[in-house]
């Protein structure tokens, strides 16, 4: 979840500073929008690594659920 409020940050200053350099350059709109462009490829592989961060940890969280639920049921028998 930290990595998504993170990401989301990083777009909102990204949109920001873009805003910014838009209504500077005036006349420089192609070369802005080709920037905006590149930013958003790399937010989208951003994106990408912290999805495949959050599925490894939903199955390892998922994984020592099951062992603690394994190990529970045998130490209460006992």
């Amino acid at each position: 979840m930290i990595e998504h409020l993170l990401v989301l940050l990083v777009c909102l200053a990204v949109i920001v500073v873009l805003a910014a350099l838009l209504y500077a350059a005036g006349h420089g709109q192609v070369s802005a929008l080709t920037a905006v462009y590149k930013i958003r490829q790399t937010l989208q592989q951003i994106l990408a690594s912290t999805e495949k961060i959050d599925r490894s940890l939903h199955d390892q969280r998922r994984v020592l659920y099951d062992a603690h639920k394994r190990i529970s049921t045998v130490t209460k028998g006992v």
